[in-house]
């Protein structure tokens, strides 16, 4: 079950009609809450920083463009790192970007490397969550920093979307912010804070459905093929959006620092 968790959820954001839904926005916030973090985080023009999960290369780009710092992003998905690899080539930034394929549970980097270590979006998605969280402390140096921003649950999610289709869209593996910040001190962090950033996620939400009235591929079929041999129907879809509608979930900001010795 794990490794189908990991491999549908790159699955999922390689599909075009997925991608037609996001563009280049992948999470909640978009650019702007990722400087947010960034800044909350204390990432400035020295600073290692890696983007776990880093998907197409947005954030990264992001962060060198404002931040002038090297970032690594590390992806599960080879075709998320090709396009990102090719992107930072196209846009100049290749001597500071680099995207490396690789599993946020066994991490390839030796420890203490970078200065912070950012996740956007995915944390809740990782079907060994504490695991990850020991290779983020792991690789990042004493006195550095996490910072994720993610989906939060405000109420029981039910037991419908607490399938496979439920985590792939980051709402069966959430937590509430509570959650997190025992999460985040179980691994190790300490000067854990949060911050609600929901509005990001309402956003998002209202921006896709425009979207969604512009593909016909959505609005006329009744199931979304995910692998072969399982689709997801629409009814499934028009649930998890009212959950999120109906205050059921949130977003928020999350940081902390890993204890000097």
């Amino acid at each position: 079950m794990d490794d189908r968790v990991k491999s549908c959820c790159a699955d999922f954001y390689e599909l075009p009609l997925i991608q037609s839904l996001l563009g280049d926005q992948w999470h909640p916030g978009g650019p702007a809450l990722t400087r947010k973090l960034a800044s909350s985080v204390l990432i400035g023009r020295e600073s290692r920083v890696l983007d776990v999960a880093s998907g197409n290369g947005e954030s990264a780009r992001v962060l060198t463009q404002h931040f002038g710092c090297h970032v690594t992003g590390v992806d599960y998905s080879a075709e998320n790192c090709a396009r990102a690899n090719a992107m930072a080539n196209e846009t100049g930034l290749a001597e500071k970007i680099q995207f490396i394929e690789g599993d946020a549970e066994d991490l390839p980097f030796a420890a203490d490397t970078f200065d912070v270590v950012i996740c956007e979006c995915s944390l809740c998605v990782f079907p060994n969550r504490s695991t990850a969280l020991d290779e983020i402390r792991r690789v990042v140096r004493p006195g550095g920093h996490l910072g994720i921003s993610d989906v939060v649950v405000n109420e029981a999610v039910p037991a419908s979307l607490q399938d496979l289709f439920g985590h792939v869209l980051c709402i069966g593996g959430a937590l509430s912010v509570e959650g997190y910040r025992d999460a985040f001190a179980a691994a190790g962090f300490s000067s854990i804070r949060s911050r609600d950033a929901s509005n990001a996620l309402n956003d998002m939400i209202e921006r896709i459905e425009r979207r969604a009235r512009t593909v016909k591929g959505l609005l006329g079929t009744n199931n979304i093929e995910l692998e072969p041999g399982w689709q997801v129907s629409r009814s499934s879809i028009v649930e998890a959006r009212d959950f999120v509608r109906n205050g059921g979930v949130g977003y928020a900001v999350i940081t902390g620092r890993k204890p000097r010795d």
